[in-house]
C-alpha cells in the first residue's frame, strides 16, 4: 500500500519568532508555487484486510446525470473551452461513476457535451474536442463536483478504528490518528492526491500550522515520503 499526496507545505523561517518555522502557505497567496509529493511507506503496519470491502472514496454518494454535468461544464467562452471540457472529463469519469468504461461508451456523451458547446466553440472542430477527452483521461484523478478530501473523512470517520495506527508514540492521539486514516483513505485508491495545509485542518477542526506539523511528523517518521516537485493548475 502506497500513499501519495501533493501537499502544500514546506518549512520557512519566519521573522515573527527567532528561529521557527512556518508553513510556505502561511506566507504566500500563491499556494501552487511548491508542492509535495507525498506516498505513504510500505509499512506492514499499514495493511487492512477489509480494505478491499471498504467503498472507494472516489465513489460518489449521489451520482451526476450526464445531462447536469454538461449543462454545469459549459463554457462561457472560446478561450476557456480547454479547462472547461477537462472538467467535464472529470465529472464523466467520477461524478457520473464512468471510471472504467470503455471510450466508446465515452464518446456519445462528449458527442453531446460538444453539440452543447457549439456556439461558444466557434470553428473549433469536434475530432480536437475528442482528442482532449481521450488524451486527459487519465489525467483526471479527481471529481469536478465532490471534493475526494470530503469523501476521505467520511469514511475514516465511518470506519472507526481502521486501518490501525502505527504503535509509536502520539499517534494514538485522537486529531493524529485521524489524520493518518484520512491521509490512508485518500490515498487508497490512486496512491497520488493534493492536499494543503490549510484543507486538512479544515477537516481535522484544528489550526492550518497544527496540520502541517501532523504532515512533517508523517514525513520525519516514514510514513511519508516527500518529493517537491513545481506544478502548475490546470483548473
Amino acid at each position: 500500500m502506497s500513499m501519495e499526496s501533493n501537499s502544500l507545505c514546506e518549512p520557512a523561517p519566519t521573522s515573527r519568532e527567532e528561529g521557527a518555522t512556518e508553513c510556505t502557505e502561511c506566507r504566500s497567496e500563491s499556494a501552487t508555487e511548491g508542492r509535495s509529493v507525498r506516498k505513504l511507506t510500505d509499512d506492514p503496519q499499514v495493511s487492512v484486510n477489509s480494505a478491499n470491502s471498504v467503498p472507494s472514496v472516489h465513489s460518489v454518494n449521489s451520482v451526476h446525470s450526464v445531462h447536469s454535468v454538461v449543462r454545469e461544464t459549459m463554457p462561457l467562452q472560446a478561450e476557456g473551452w480547454k479547462t472547461s471540457l477537462f472538467k467535464f472529463t472529470r465529472a464523466l469519469k467520477f461524478d457520473c461513476a464512468l471510471n472504467g468504461s470503455p471510450m466508446a461508451e465515452i464518446r456519445p456523451h462528449v458527442e453531446r457535451w460538444y453539440s452543447e458547446a457549439s456556439p461558444v466553440l466557434g470553428d473549433v472542430p469536434f475530432s480536437d474536442v475528442w482528442g482532449e477527452v481521450v488524451t486527459s483521461w487519465e489525467r483526471a484523478k479527481r471529481p469536478a463536483f465532490h471534493d475526494p478530501l470530503d469523501a476521505a473523512l467520511a469514511t475514516a470517520q465511518e470506519q472507526g478504528n481502521l486501518p490501525p495506527v502505527p504503535e509509536r508514540a502520539g499517534y494514538s492521539e485522537p486529531i493524529v490518528a485521524l489524520a493518518y486514516r484520512l491521509l490512508f483513505w485518500l490515498a487508497l485508491d490512486e496512491g497520488l492526491f493534493f492536499i494543503s495545509c490549510r484543507a486538512l485542518a479544515k477537516r481535522l477542526g484544528v489550526d492550518h500550522t497544527k496540520a502541517w506539523r501532523i504532515l512533517r511528523v508523517f514525513e520525519a517518521d516514514g510514513i511519508i515520503v516527500c518529493n517537491r516537485i513545481k506544478v502548475h493548475p490546470v483548473f
